[in-house]
């Protein structure tokens, strides 16, 4: 479990990759009352994964808004490679 994260890519383009760490861990395990190695095994819904987004963004620090708002402005969340290297503050793709 160790060692995961997600990539955010919101509508304008911006990118940003950030680590699932043991604060988001215990966050999504309290908030969805199941482990995450189960819930991402077995039956993964894509809600699941945007909750991970949302919480590894706002656990590194930036200011977002409520996840339903937050999710107007998200075009997409991945779980990223382990090869790619997390960043500090989102770039543009263009």
């Amino acid at each position: 479990m160790q060692g995961w994260s997600v990539k955010v890519i919101k509508n304008d383009g911006v990118e940003a990759t950030y680590p699932v760490t043991p604060r988001v861990i215990v966050a999504f395990e309290r908030t969805h009352k199941i482990g995450i190695g189960k819930a991402f095994a077995d039956g993964q819904k894509m809600s699941d994964l945007y909750w991970l987004g949302w919480e590894s963004e706002r656990a590194a620090g930036n200011i977002v808004p409520l996840f339903d708002a937050w999710l107007d402005d998200v075009f997409a969340v991945e779980m990223a490679d382990d090869d790619v290297p997390l960043v500090e503050t989102p770039t543009v793709t263009l």
